[in-house]
């Protein structure tokens, strides 16, 4: 067994390095087409010396080089290995053999390699610049959402104070510690998910699917008897195309005089635009089918796909320090994915101050001039208060910067400097072996 991982584990690496997943699967057959082409026209134009080995430019060459820019260095490498197979065939098949060029083929493969590794550092630049813009989009896809949750739900709050003591935002809180707390299932917490939107938005009745290997929908949780949800159902089609919330009065559906047994259907979309899940409504008040309930219904759906996409990573952060808001850990295990998957760094930067009213008024000062980006956590450890501050996409310049900014505010503010206030920042980088053993020796240090 042991060794059967082992090769499958060379087999699966050996397939990445020859056919790599950002390249098309016919990587290879264009490579062989423009490197015999390149031949092919070299034998048309110039029959004597296709390879212009004598002539002042060697322009067969350009062909491993734009495959080598266009693909890296071992399709570049095999682009040259196929030339100088083709000038053995074509020296075999004449009648006068020549002596092997030596250097006009050297100096072409070194170029080739050249030009390969040009494309593969730029190609890693690319794919880093790609998954910073993507997480950022998503952040500012969470950020956005969260405000027009926070709008709505001061817009109810005059209107529904009295007879909901419960808040809205207390109700999503609890969700998400519910969807942390249930991780066996694809849709956890979907049942109390239904009760919140039962509660916010009006519905009677409806269900929540998943979609199965099959191509099935099935049902995980329900309010009232809502019916099935057919793969072929029209409202469905609309809102997966869309990747938006449909109802019976949009425009596009069949002219048919019930398209739909369903009023609404609501794909469960999360940040990064993946369907974890479709909401189906078959009843709900005719007053509650409206722009402003629809939209609450919407974002609330993104909010709890968010917290079920997070809720893994937030799951095993919890473990190691139960204190830690959910918002922490969750930013926390992403960009710890950015950062081994894709060599994007982020920072922790770690503050302690004695535990009394002195320090609290620091913390509270010091949590005003952090970057839009960065998360903090206030927390104790020992006798002693900790502001732990997440920083995302920064490098060695942002700390020192950010660092500078707490030393002049200090001075400004407080009256005192570090030294003053015998504060040591301690700095960990996400780009370490193992960050979250750094973190927990921050915890475990001791003051006297």
């Amino acid at each position: 067994m042991i060794l059967k991982s082992l090769f499958g584990k060379f087999l699966a690496r050996l397939h990445i390095a020859l056919a790599p997943v950002r390249h098309n699967r016919l990587m290879w057959l264009e490579v062989a087409v423009i490197t015999l082409g390149a031949v092919a026209a070299g034998i048309f134009f110039e029959r004597d010396d296709p390879f212009q080995i004598g002539g002042e430019f060697p322009w067969i060459w350009l062909a491993p080089v734009l495959i080598a820019l266009r693909y890296g260095v071992a399709p570049g490498f095999v682009s040259s290995l196929m030339l100088i197979a083709a000038w053995k065939l074509m020296d075999h098949l004449s009648e006068t053999h020549e002596s092997f060029p030596e250097q006009f083929f050297l100096g072409g493969l070194i170029l080739v390699m050249l030009c390969g590794e040009f494309s593969a550092a730029w190609g890693v630049r690319l794919r880093r610049a790609e998954e910073t813009n993507h997480y950022l989009d998503e952040r500012l896809g969470r950020m956005t959402l969260r405000h027009l949750l926070l709008r709505l739900s001061h817009d109810r709050m005059e209107q529904e104070i009295l007879t909901k003591p419960v808040t809205l935002r207390d109700a999503l809180s609890g969700l998400r510690h519910l969807t942390v707390g249930e991780g066996d299932s694809s849709l956890p917490a979907s049942l109390p998910l239904l009760q919140l939107l039962t509660q916010y938005c009006q519905l009677e009745s409806a269900a929540i699917f998943v979609r199965s290997e099959e191509g099935d929908y099935v049902r995980t949780s329900q309010i009232g008897s809502a019916p099935n949800l057919s793969a072929d159902d029209p409202l469905l089609l609309h809102a997966l195309e869309h990747q938006s919330l449909s109802h019976l009065l949009i425009e596009g559906l069949p002219d048919v005089e019930l398209p739909s047994p369903f009023l609404v259907v609501a794909p469960i979309l999360a940040s990064d635009k993946n369907v974890l899940g479709v909401l189906a409504i078959d009843r709900m008040p005719f007053l509650a089918l409206n722009e402003e309930n629809l939209q609450m219904l919407s974002v609330m759906l993104g909010y709890y796909a968010d917290c079920v996409n997070e809720s893994e990573g937030v799951r095993r952060f919890l473990k190691l320090f139960p204190e830690a808001q959910n918002d922490f850990a969750a930013e926390f295990s992403r960009l710890l994915h950015l950062q081994r998957s894709y060599n994007i760094n982020s920072h922790l930067v770690t503050l302690s101050f004695a535990n009394d009213e002195r320090g609290r008024q620091a913390i509270n000062q010091l949590t005003h001039i952090r970057r839009g980006l960065d998360i903090p956590w206030q927390t104790k450890a020992g006798d002693r208060l900790l502001l732990v501050n997440l920083m995302p996409l920064a490098n060695e310049s942002a700390v020192d910067g950010y660092l500078l900014r707490i030393e002049t505010m200090l001075k400004e503010y407080m009256g005192l400097d570090y030294d003053q206030w015998s504060l040591t920042p301690i700095r960990i980088s996400l780009a370490e072996s193992d960050p979250v053993a750094s973190l927990k020796r921050v915890f475990g240090v001791r003051h006297d």
